[in-house]
């Protein structure tokens, strides 16, 4: 959710019309992600941890399930291009991978913010049941299926 001047955003879980849990400030009252025009994009991981790509400030940022920040990741320095999060999905191992739109790839990283590696695949990831990475290509309509986990 963000307010009407996208100034706040956060998120609200709800258990039927009831708001369970609100998860917008740190600790210390202050936001946990930064408002702007850009939307954020979610993905619960199997610890209960949200992982949320920040686009207003190119960063990943991971809150666990009480709400309260653990991380925030913001790609590698070694990368050519900015760092540019976007989609997120998580694996049944808890891994997180984050297309970076910058830098036309993968990151992989697992639920304590160690960096895995990258993948030069560019395109909007998802992940089934048995760890398996499906990548759908814009401009050429196909879709790659990549057996990531075994390689890590």
């Amino acid at each position: 959710m963000c307010t009407l001047d996208e100034e706040h955003y956060k998120f609200v879980r709800y258990e039927g019309k009831r708001i369970k849990q609100e998860i917008g400030k740190d600790q210390q009252g202050n936001p946990i992600f930064k408002g702007g025009l850009k939307m954020l994009f979610v993905a619960e991981n199997n610890n209960g941890d949200i992982c949320a790509p920040d686009c207003n400030i190119d960063t990943v940022t991971v809150v666990n399930k009480t709400g309260r920040l653990r991380y925030r990741y913001k790609g590698q320095e070694t990368m050519k291009e900015t760092f540019r999060p976007a989609n997120i999905v998580t694996d049944s191992a808890s891994r997180i991978l984050v297309k970076d739109t910058g830098n036309k790839c993968l990151h992989i990283l697992d639920q304590d913010d160690w960096f895995l590696r990258i993948l030069d695949f560019y395109g909007a990831p998802s992940v089934d049941s048995l760890s398996r990475l499906w990548v759908g290509e814009f401009k050429t309509g196909t879709v790659k299926i990549i057996r990531f986990a075994e390689n890590l």
